[in-house]
């Protein structure tokens, strides 16, 4: 029985060689007493030996004693102990030129008990080649490169890396590295990347960007080595230090323009609204003259005329109402350009709003109720009674209009149950009224513009009346805020500061 049929004898020995043969890798196999007794193509053509010339034979046969010495002593142990050796070697058959190889050894066991030895051998010249090329690329990057051992010591450093440490080769190692760039903890075990600062041999302070591959099986045996890269980043560092104040001017820069603009609008605004308000003012006063005038003629003709069936009441009312329409849209005027001091006085917001809630309810049409839910519990709140009984109040008469208009039945689409829910209540820093109906709401489209002065949806608004609300609800530091539903009413919420109230001019 031959060799080959020996260790695998469950196979052919024509089709085992054939699968051997027919790989890649040069395989050959031993026995105990570490004598070839296999060699398949490709390791007879890297040893440059037929089989005839291996089987039977041993590295003493090839080998200078010292030098098949060495490769006994792994041979015997890899058979006495079973362990995987995985060993860098140099080989040279029958006075050839010397190869460096890797070589994988490992026993096999046949069932029988005997042992054998499988090695696997890897030409290593071309890899050294390259490593060399590596080696001198890495000598001449403008990066630092170190190889950093797992025990601490370096097995390699360019020149670069050591023109940053200022040190040579013999006096680098992981300590002298941890106290120039105060390495992370666990680096360079585990893979990483950092920025820290390096004192070059002209005492300038570099920037630079630390890289770590983590431990690798780059080094012989079973240790572990990590690549360490440091690149200088020191004029990108200053660039974007410089970027980045760029960009902070830049900043404030658009926010001095933006406060500068602001500033001018809120000139140019005072200045028209003040010219506003003198206008409107004399406007108001040379109305209301004739308004007067024309209330009192009416109140006169309906007492001469009562009771005599002339059938002019309805004229007259329409007179009465068209006076009262009149001077409503002067308050409104007078409100939103009003440029006046508040007068603010501390009191019991809730008890104010439930006397003013419950005098507005006597002019309501019959056809709708008004609730109050006063939440504040007593609470003093400044502020200026004229002008926020006038912003409540045409609250109230908005939502009125918006159900009833000037009749009083519910407007066709509208809820047939009209109501007005007023309510109080504390939120953070600010008290707030809200008046809250089950009109039809308004659009979305409509409540971005409801703000913006002269906008209206009525055939006889001014436009002004939201606008004013809003002008006396800033007034006094606060702000006002609206939200609808369409179809499912409006709500209108007066929000006031609880710390006192701004008794500024208006804006």
């Amino acid at each position: 029985m031959s060799a080959i049929e020996n260790i695998t004898p469950n196979l052919t020995t024509d089709f085992l060689l054939q699968i051997l043969d027919s790989l890649p890798t040069p395989i050959y196999a031993k026995d105990a007493q570490a004598r070839f007794v296999y060699s398949n193509r490709r390791h007879n053509e890297l040893v440059g030996k037929q089989l005839s010339e291996l089987l039977g034979k041993s590295d003493f046969d090839f080998y200078d004693p010292s030098v098949a010495d060495g490769f006994w002593a792994i041979d015997k142990n890899v058979l006495e102990t079973g362990n995987i050796c995985a060993v860098e070697e140099s080989a040279s058959f029958n006075q050839g030129p010397v190869k460096p190889v890797l070589t994988r050894k490992a026993r096999l066991t046949r069932p029988d008990g005997e042992i054998f030895l499988v090695g696997m051998n890897f030409d290593l010249t071309d890899l050294k080649k390259r490593e060399e090329q590596y080696r001198a690329l890495a000598e001449t990057v403008p990066v630092g490169v170190i190889q950093i051992e797992e025990d601490g010591g370096v097995s390699f450093a360019n020149p670069l890396l050591l023109a940053y440490f200022q040190k040579t080769h013999d006096q680098l190692d992981l300590t002298a590295i941890s106290q120039a760039i105060g390495m992370p903890e666990n680096f360079p075990g585990h893979a990483a990347r950092f920025e820290c600062s390096l004192v070059d041999h002209d005492k300038n302070e570099r920037r630079v960007l630390v890289i770590s591959s983590g431990w690798l099986m780059l080094s012989k045996g079973k240790n572990r080595s990590a690549i360490v890269s440091i690149v200088d980043i020191t004029e990108n560092a200053e660039l974007k230090r410089i970027n980045e104040e760029i960009l902070r001017l830049n900043r404030e820069l658009a926010g001095s323009m933006q406060m500068l603009k602001d500033a001018q609008d809120a000139l140019v605004k005072k200045g028209r609204m003040e010219q506003m308000g003198q206008l409107t003012a004399t406007i108001a006063h040379e109305l209301r003259n004739p308004l007067g005038a024309v209330r009192t003629s009416v109140f006169l003709l309906e007492r001469k005329v009562k009771d005599k069936g002339l059938g002019v009441e309805s004229q007259l009312q329409r007179i009465n109402n068209g006076v009262t329409r009149c001077d409503s849209i002067i308050t409104q005027l007078l409100d939103f350009s009003r440029t006046k001091q508040l007068v603010c006085q501390p009191e019991d917001l809730d008890h104010w709003l439930a006397k003013l809630v419950e005098e507005e309810s006597k002019n309501l049409a019959s056809c709708i109720s008004i609730d109050c839910y006063l939440g504040l519990d007593s609470r003093m709140i400044a502020f200026d009674p004229a002008r926020l009984q006038r912003a409540i109040c045409n609250l109230i008469s908005n939502s009125v209009e918006a159900m009833v208009g000037n009749g009083n039945v519910p407007l066709d689409g509208a809820h047939a149950a009209p109501q007005i829910k007023i309510s109080t209540r504390t939120a953070g820093d600010f008290v707030e009224i809200e008046v809250l109906d089950n009109g039809p709401g308004i659009s979305s489209e409509n409540i971005e513009k409801i703000r913006e002065p002269l906008f209206t949806t009525k055939s006889f608004g001014t436009g002004l009346g939201i606008p004013a609300i809003e002008q006396i609800a800033v007034q006094h530091g606060g702000e006002l805020v609206i939200s609808s539903t369409p179809g499912q009413g409006a709500s209108f919420t007066l929000r006031l500061p609880t710390v006192g109230a701004n008794a500024m001019e208006a804006a």
